[in-house]
């Protein structure tokens, strides 16, 4: 419940605030041509030792002191809202303001105000939207407008059909048949606008069954869709054969009831081999991609899941599926117990069915989803806001080897079919070859700028590189593509490309940088091939039985909640690289995902350990690339606690204790700014200065996201004076 600053108090720090703004009853219009603003946040940090305002204070008077002092008004300030508050570390103490503007919440808007163990304001971020003074219009489209608006948007060709099922406060809920996974809603906002002015609008959520895509679509009182923020991460891994194992299968007890992280211990209600239920998580197993835990198993009944792993067996027999049940619900339950011991617990919006009286909202345990059906080499998780549950996807990986072909000229090259589009069926496409060319860009062949040439008919060939694999396609496939062939722009082999456009109707898959080389000169001579299905599936590997993958994929669902929004260019990477992040701190190794891809390399371009790019080579392209950066940044900041004698249980815990001085949306620099924040006063400054720095977000670094998505760097390896 949102409990409003009252005037009283406030006006005791020397602001009146009782403002009336006429904010209904109003025949006055807007168009919202203009489109949603998305304020930069500002963030104020006292000096070590300082207070940002008088400790004389309570904290309603000492945020609205320093926001006044900053250039916010009257009208603004009263239309804060007291969000709630949650206990940090050190005696901190975070306390969380949103606005309401005529009984709606004011889209993305929030103040967030940290209190040390004196009570004295030393950290605000103000993320607010100027409140104007003259009335909002009303919204000329209905909630149902608003959801076909949305629909339009992020789906485009669903034919779903709704049916209002009732409204609760500000929301109605739709029917939409079986291709959501819960019913959308549509919720009234209040929507910041780029001319300064404030008007009505409509957030969407939907949440699709098969892919598992949350979406929030901010659409205008006019009906126009104005934002969208994906809030589903999806990552795609390589899949090189070799062995699988890093340690032998070892029983592990579980906390049981009584323990800090979780008081009533990991399992609740009644359990089975293949549905294993908690307060942390519901995990269960999903081959039938119907969301839902699939019928069958044992039951179990003393708490015992020892059901032994046959890795020389196909992850489908039925004690490799207990296993991957298992394994899953023991990963996920033991990253939630380490996240709570620092810091995101409750009150800071984590995922559990019972808050325990301690904050926050409950009924939203992590819903896991073991060898999911609906797709293969991928991994994905979807999170709501706090109450709702959050999804996530586990996959089977390829394994052992390439699962499609591209033939030609009596020669079969190996092939990774891609987790979207049409799938590589055994009948195949047949088509001449040709290499994709376009504008230019950063490179002319790797399909990220619009075709320069018909390509009606054929199978192109792409680069990997530079931009999301679903682009490729997209561009290929609106220049009449009927296939796709992308090269590896790597040694290696191939690997199955990652990611959602259910615009993509054609088949894609990836091959060797040495086997594209072949087809590029084939190509040449305009000679014809085909993309078809492996007959014989290679031994596959269940993505559940890797740690690396399913902390990455839980640490999407820690920064949506303790950060806010993910995605955009920067945001998005730092998204994946705090994923790996939260990995590689639990785990101690730079590699992510080898056991998953078959492959000691791992997933990424390179080992953290000695990563050779810098803030410098992001360029707002593909998310997991960028994002690579950011996580090196920290692997460093890792290395140099533990040459201080730290731990890396320390550096984790700074890392998530600086998501709370994080505004949501933030740049690389803003990471480095939260954690900096949180280690104050703690002689580790230095420690993370220099692990930033050292990949060029120093002092002076700058990263800046366009109105149309342009990503403009400015990096810089210089250290504060401080830290010489």
């Amino acid at each position: 419940m949102l409990r409003p600053i009252t005037a009283g108090p406030i006006r005791q720090a020397g602001l009146a605030l009782a403002v009336t703004l006429a904010m209904s009853g109003s025949s006055w219009s807007q168009d919202l041509g203009s489109g949603y603003h998305r304020a930069e946040a500002a963030v104020y940090r006292a000096e070590s030792g300082s207070a940002l305002a008088s400790a004389l204070m309570n904290r309603a008077q000492a945020t609205a002191t320093v926001l006044r002092s900053n250039g916010r008004d009257l009208a603004t300030l009263a239309a804060l809202v007291d969000a709630g508050s949650a206990a940090g570390r050190n005696g901190v103490t975070h306390q969380r303001y949103e606005q309401v503007v005529a009984g709606l919440p004011v889209y993305g808007a929030y103040a967030k105000a940290a209190f040390d163990r004196n009570g004295q304001l030393v950290h605000l971020i103000d993320h607010l939207a100027a409140v104007p003074t003259q009335a909002l219009a009303a919204p000329r489209t209905s909630a149902l407008d608003a959801l076909r608006a949305a629909m339009a948007q992020v789906h485009p060709g669903e034919q779903a059909q709704f049916r209002s099922m009732g409204r609760s406060g500000r929301t109605e809920s739709f029917d939409g048949g079986g291709f959501f996974f819960n019913p959308p809603t549509v919720s009234a906002v209040v929507i910041p606008l780029d001319d300064g002015s404030m008007s009505q609008g409509w957030l969407v959520q939907t949440w699709t069954r098969r892919d598992n895509l949350l979406d929030h679509t901010l659409v205008g009182g006019n009906g126009r869709v104005l934002n969208v923020e994906r809030r589903t991460a999806n990552d795609s891994y390589n899949v090189f054969v070799d062995d699988p194992l890093r340690g032998a299968q070892t029983p592990v007890n579980g906390p049981g009831a009584g323990n800090a992280q979780s008081p009533a211990g990991w399992l609740s209600g009644a359990q089975s081999t293949i549905n294993i239920q908690g307060n942390n998580t519901r995990t269960y197993l999903d081959t039938d991609a119907n969301n839902a835990p699939d019928a069958g198993g044992t039951p179990v009944t003393d708490g015992r899941f020892l059901t032994a792993v046959d890795l020389f067996s196909t992850p489908k027999t039925t004690g490799n599926r207990a296993v991957a049940v298992q394994n899953l619900f023991y990963l996920t339950n033991t990253i939630h117990d380490i996240l709570y011991g620092h810091g995101f617990d409750e009150a800071h919006r984590n995922f559990q069915a019972n808050n325990f009286g301690n904050g926050g909202l409950g009924n939203d345990p992590v819903l896991a989803e073991a060898q999911d059906g609906s797709g293969t080499d991928n991994a994905n998780f979807a999170t709501p806001n706090d109450g709702s549950s959050p999804r996530m996807q586990m996959y089977l990986w390829s394994g052992a080897g390439p699962n499609a072909f591209v033939t030609t000229g009596g020669a079969d090259y190996g092939a990774w079919s891609s987790t979207f589009g049409s799938a590589v069926t055994l009948a195949g496409v047949a088509a001449p070859l040709a290499v994709y060319t376009d504008a230019g860009g950063i490179s002319a062949t790797d399909g990220c700028e619009a075709s320069v040439a018909s390509l009606t008919g054929k199978l192109a060939i792409v680069d990997r590189g530079n931009c999301n694999f679903t682009v490729k396609v997209v561009n290929a496939q609106r220049a009449g593509a009927v296939g796709v062939i992308i090269v590896n722009n790597v040694p290696g082999n191939g690997f199955s490309p990652g990611g959602t456009d259910r615009k993509i109707k054609i088949p894609s898959a990836m091959v060797s940088q040495t086997d594209g080389s072949t087809l590029r000169n084939l190509a040449a001579l305009s000679q014809g091939a085909s993309l078809r299905k492996n007959p014989v599936d290679p031994l596959q590997i269940d993505g559940d039985l890797d740690a690396s993958i399913v902390y990455h994929e839980y640490g999407h669902g820690l920064t949506w909640r303790m950060i806010g929004g993910m995605s955009g260019p920067l945001a998005g990477a730092i998204g994946e690289g705090a994923s790996d992040v939260n990995a590689f701190m639990v785990l101690g190794r730079p590699i992510m995902g080898d056991f998953a891809f078959s492959n000691p390399a791992g997933i990424r371009r390179d080992s953290y350990e000695g990563y050779p790019r810098t803030y410098g080579a992001v360029d707002g392209g593909e998310v997991h690339d960028d994002g690579e950066i950011y996580a090196a940044a920290m692997w460093k900041v890792r290395q140099n606690y533990l040459a201080a004698g730290l731990t890396s249980v320390d550096a984790h815990g700074d890392f998530v204790q600086g998501m709370n001085f994080t505004p949501a949306t933030p740049t690389f620099e803003n990471m480095r700014d939260g954690m900096l924040q949180a280690v104050a006063g703690t002689g580790r400054e230095c420690l993370v200065w220099r692990g930033f720095a050292a990949q060029g977000i120093g002092v002076g670094a700058k990263g800046t996201v366009s109105r149309r998505g342009k990503v403009t760097i400015t990096e810089s390896f210089a250290l504060p004076s401080s830290c010489p």
